[in-house]
């Protein structure tokens, strides 16, 4: 594909604009706020699944040197009375130092109303279930049903070939963030103010606004640092209870923190899937029909985002018969919510080993099976409202690593290729279109400023993620003001107090969001520095002179058709009145160039795609899988910033590794507790786990007609497909392995190796 050429976007020079911070150290986080003049806060947890609080006695634990109080869900609006989980949040301690208030939680009697609980989502789906207490008469909901043709009845009835695939429940897993849960808030009068780690500092203004029955004027929300978020982070829970826990003690600085502990095993989770898949195919391969149904365990949130574990089936393979339905299930578990990349992994582990099961009964190459039947990339949706794509590079992707993982070569019918040290040598390929990375830019806005001397500062009002985002947006403000990278700067982020809403710092909607909105701030005030500029010496001389005559690149403006008639922008700006430019992004994927013949203003998908190779071996004696060479390669759109686009892919591979072989939680089944605490039940990966040389990584621009420059977001479904080393490890073995609801590790591999 030809791409217009650009001057800074793509640069694999330009830096992240705040990684000087991170590595020296110098990077403000909510913990360093207010060293040595505030207090700290800590959490009592429930030790009961289901019920509801009888009565707290904190009696104790207020007599405790250093404890300053005490507050209940009777003082902190977003706790509640009815327990719905294990560690669930009861009270709150205030003291001088952390492990005073920590100690002291323990010091809290709470008596408890118990009511029967199900943590199991098998039997919480059964007849005569006991009730969660999460929803009010049901454990169960059906949250999408779509079907096309005949919803797949006649293309299962009719096929040459017919499988159904029942695949067991995917594992589940905490974010584990580096910066565990936490926040600092205090009172100056009757304004409040906090800082947190947070994905989304606006929607977290409101939500203190809210749980204090505030006006937004005197809710004042900060979040410069965030270590890590991966969707964990987009709730104000902390900053909430931070500002209560102020408010007990007359207003002064309290900070919360939930340690490493309670963090891993309290807080929202990816949630689990499991499927029954039924394929028809014909003899070579042509799927003729589907019938997906998924079952999402959603823990106890009855709004769990797994309404689309199915998109990646539903959109990247063309089947013209076809049913899919997902139904959400709650139980009394830790809530599922947000996760990088929320619906798709579960998804793809899903559908991905119902279509390698599928080939195996054909006689087939699984990666043959799946280019058989993909999507054309100028075909529209198959479902309705059947938008076109704005840019799709799902067959870009597969073909890319394809070839660079020299996967024809090695490719094998499952359990056939032996290695010289005695391992079982595997490989697969796997892919989808994302169900994320769309543009919706509307609510978002921009705001940057062009300095006295011909510079520009950018302003955000965003949280920043691991990949930069307010670096995004500073190279889309240099690109379309025609500045040098070097010159526009990133001023405050995270400030709801001096900017305006950019959105959720999010991996698949902050560039196409904020992006646009910052590109429109570009625009803006760049027409009103070509208009200062028609009144300076060097272009004012010129007849009939007219903004529209000019461009701009390297910093200087010019005349377009006698580009040696220029001025810089510093003698633009000499005795010039402040210039600030404001731009609202775009409506939600609204093409902003004409692509496959449809005109400008054509509402389209414009959604990420990724695919991945993953190759290798399996040790038959103790079950070790190694990862010999991982291929993953992204659908950008457009690559924006280079270095931070090809750290999150590297990234991307580490977390496929994790979510196949490392990631999983533990529960005592009696109690409802979670129990995978100090990385011994549930393992996490180290460094010493990935061999960064093994991984290779490619970023796919099919230049996306409704992003900024042709950008969507990658950050998501650069995640998703660690189902290539679930196929892989069947290629290697011949077996499908049960994960029982955990990773894949050795002794789920022995076991379906027939060992003990």
């Amino acid at each position: 594909m030809t791409l217009t050429a650009l001057n800074i976007i793509g640069d694999p020079g330009n830096h992240d604009q705040h990684a000087h911070l991170i590595v020296t150290g110098k990077m403000d986080y909510a913990g360093d706020r207010l060293p040595g003049r505030k207090l700290y806060g800590a959490i009592k947890a429930s030790t009961i699944a289901h019920g509801s609080v009888k009565n707290i006695n904190s009696a104790r634990a207020l007599a405790e040197p250093g404890v300053k109080a005490i507050v209940t869900y009777k003082e902190v609006a977003i706790w509640n009375q009815s327990i719905f989980q294990w560690g669930q949040e009861v009270a709150g301690v205030v003291a001088d130092d952390w492990h005073t208030a920590v100690r002291a939680t323990t010091m809290i009697d709470v008596t408890y109303n118990t009511a029967a609980a199900v943590f199991d989502p098998d039997k919480a789906m059964k007849a005569g279930a006991p009730l969660t207490g999460v929803r009010p008469d049901s454990n169960v909901e059906t949250s999408t049903k779509l079907t096309r043709g005949e919803g797949g009845q006649a293309g299962l009835a009719g096929a040459d070939v017919f499988i159904e695939a029942i695949q067991p429940w995917s594992t589940t897993y905490q974010h584990n963030t580096i910066e565990t849960h936490n926040a600092v808030a205090w009172w100056i009068g009757d304004d409040v103010y906090a800082w947190s780690g947070s994905q989304q500092v606006f929607s977290g203004r409101s939500a203190l606004a809210n749980a204090l029955g505030m006006p937004l004027n005197k809710v004042h929300f900060f979040s410069h640092g965030t270590g890590c978020g991966h969707g964990d982070k987009t709730a104000a829970g902390a900053a909430i209870v931070a500002v209560f826990m102020s408010k007990a003690v007359n207003g002064t600085a309290v900070h919360v923190i939930q340690s490493r502990h309670d963090n891993m095993l309290f807080n929202t989770r990816q949630f689990s899937l499991r499927s029954n898949i039924k394929l028809g195919s014909r003899k070579d391969g042509t799927l003729t029909g589907i019938d997906a149904q998924f079952w999402a365990d959603c823990g106890r949130n009855p709004l769990a985002p797994a309404v689309n574990a199915h998109f990646g089936l539903r959109t990247t393979y063309t089947c013209p018969d076809a049913s899919f339905a997902v139904t959400r299930v709650v139980t009394n578990t830790p809530q599922r919510g947000f996760w990088r990349c929320v619906n798709d992994p579960p998804g793809a582990v899903n559908y991905d080993a119902a279509l390698d099961k599928l080939a195996d009964k054909l006689g087939m190459d699984p990666y043959t099976l799946r280019m058989k039947n993909l999507s054309a990339a100028d075909s529209p949706d198959q479902d309705p409202p059947n938008m076109v794509w704005g840019g799709l590079g799902i067959k870009e992707c597969f073909m890319t690593v394809y070839t660079n993982s020299n996967y024809a070569q090695k490719w094998h019918k499952p359990g056939q290729k032996i290695l010289p040290d005695g391992r079982l040598h595997g490989i697969a390929i796997t892919g989808h279109i994302d169900s994320h990375g769309s543009v919706n830019g509307s609510n978002r806005g921009g705001i940057i400023t062009i300095t006295a001397d011909g510079k520009c500062l950018v302003n955000l009002g965003g949280a920043r993620g691991c990949e930069g985002g307010p670096t995004v947006c500073a190279h889309i403000v240099a690109e379309a003001l025609g500045m040098k990278y070097e010159d526009v700067r990133c001023c405050e982020w995270g400030n709801t107090d001096v900017s305006i809403d950019a959105g959720i710092q999010a991996g698949s909607g902050f560039t196409g969001g904020a992006g646009s909105a910052f590109y429109n701030a570009a625009i803006d005030a760049r027409a009103r520095l070509f208009a200062a500029a028609i009144t300076k010496p060097g272009l004012k001389e010129i007849p009939r002179i007219s903004a529209d005559q000019l461009d701009a690149k390297n910093s200087e403006v010019f005349v377009k058709s006698d580009p040696t008639k220029k001025l810089t922008y510093r003698q633009v700006m000499s005795g010039t009145p402040p210039i600030a430019g404001y731009g609202v992004g775009w409506p939600p994927n609204l093409m902003w160039k004409s692509v496959g013949g449809q005109p400008l203003g054509t509402i389209c998908n414009t959604n990420g795609s990724a695919a991945s190779c993953a190759e290798i071996a399996v040790d038959p004696e103790t079950g070790e899988v190694e990862v010999l060479g991982y291929w993953n390669a992204v659908d950008t759109g457009r690559t924006i910033f280079k270095q931070g686009t090809t750290k999150e892919m590297l990234s991307g591979c580490e977390l496929q590794i994790h979510q196949a072989l490392f990631a999983g939680d533990v529960y005592d089944m009696p109690s409802g507790a979670c129990i995978s605490s100090h990385f011994t039940e549930s393992l996490v990966p180290t460094a010493m786990d990935m061999k960064g040389e093994r991984f290779n990584v490619y970023d796919i621009e099919s230049d996306d007609a409704a992003g900024p420059y042709g950008a969507h977001g990658i950050g998501e479904p650069c995640v998703t497909n660690y189902s290539a080393i679930i196929c892989a490890i069947f290629n290697a073995t011949g077996r499908w392995a049960d994960p029982e609801k955990a990773a894949y590790t050795p002794d789920k591999i022995l076991k379906a190796l027939g060992k003990t």
